[in-house]
């Protein structure tokens, strides 16, 4: 999926209530390049997203955010290697280029509709950020 899709596949399910941008790798031509996976999720009954990512940050874990999430979709992999031209160096240019190329994507709320969550990170990797305000997510208490 190019990454112009992006807005596209997030109206195909206007239910999910979050939405996560994580950055990984593939091997492309036996080389290592960046691609950026989106997961649409509902967060589990009674869940606290900020709890669940502080659990992980103090885990260093990803598995205790996800536990309080229900997949409701997620899409192919994307390369993204064009924002991170000296990859793996250079990574946090390219995540504020690649954050600010996703929230042009970004569809503005509808009136009334439930506000949603936007995260961005890297695989296996915390904090996690708000993609909309480029500022870590849910570090304090």
């Amino acid at each position: 999926m190019p990454l112009s899709e992006f807005s596209r596949f997030l109206s195909k399910h206007p239910g999910a209530g979050v939405i996560d941008a994580v950055v990984d790798t593939t091997r492309e031509n036996g080389v290592v390049v960046p691609v950026l996976g989106i997961g649409l999720y509902r967060a589990g009954n009674g869940a606290s997203l900020a709890e669940a990512a502080r659990m992980a940050y103090d885990n260093e874990d990803d598995g205790f955010f996800y536990d309080e999430l229900d997949l409701v979709d997620d899409c192919e992999d994307m390369l993204v290697a064009a924002f991170y031209p000296r990859w793996p160096h250079d990574r946090e240019q390219g995540d504020q280029a690649l954050m600010h190329a996703l929230c042009e994507l970004v569809p503005k709320p509808a009136e009334g509709a439930p506000r949603k969550t936007y995260l961005f990170h890297h695989v296996d990797s915390q904090p996690y950020f708000n993609l909309l305000t480029g500022k870590p997510f849910a570090t304090h208490g």
